[in-house]
């Protein structure tokens, strides 16, 4: 029996249809997910699904704004670790983008 959440907007429907039903995770969330050629193996069957972004660390207004064509199916244990993992790997490139203060001899 596939898990729909209450009130289904259209487009939660379209990119659940897309996907086939199926997380779309292949390895962002940090698992090979090789038990299951190499993509996750959760459904719609199985459990509630997400329909969100590619990119996790978008805001809320920046996510609603991503057209339907461009959301994915995420389990919520995939979306949870993808969205760690992006999020630690953002704010490791704004640690490198960020000049070093000035040393006490620099000066």
């Amino acid at each position: 029996m596939t898990v729909i959440p209450l009130g289904v907007p259209r487009v939660w429907a379209v990119v659940m249809s897309a996907a086939g039903h199926r997380c779309h995770c292949t390895g962002a969330c940090g698992s090979r997910h090789s038990d299951s050629g190499l993509q996750c193996d959760e459904t719609t069957e199985q459990s509630a699904l997400l329909a969100a972004p590619a990119d996790l660390t978008l805001t809320t207004a920046a996510a609603a704004a991503v057209p339907a064509g461009e959301l994915l199916a995420w389990c919520t244990d995939c979306h949870r670790k993808a969205a760690a993992r992006q999020r630690r790997d953002a704010r490791e490139r704004a640690r490198r983008e960020t000049a070093e203060p000035a040393g006490l001899f620099d000066l």
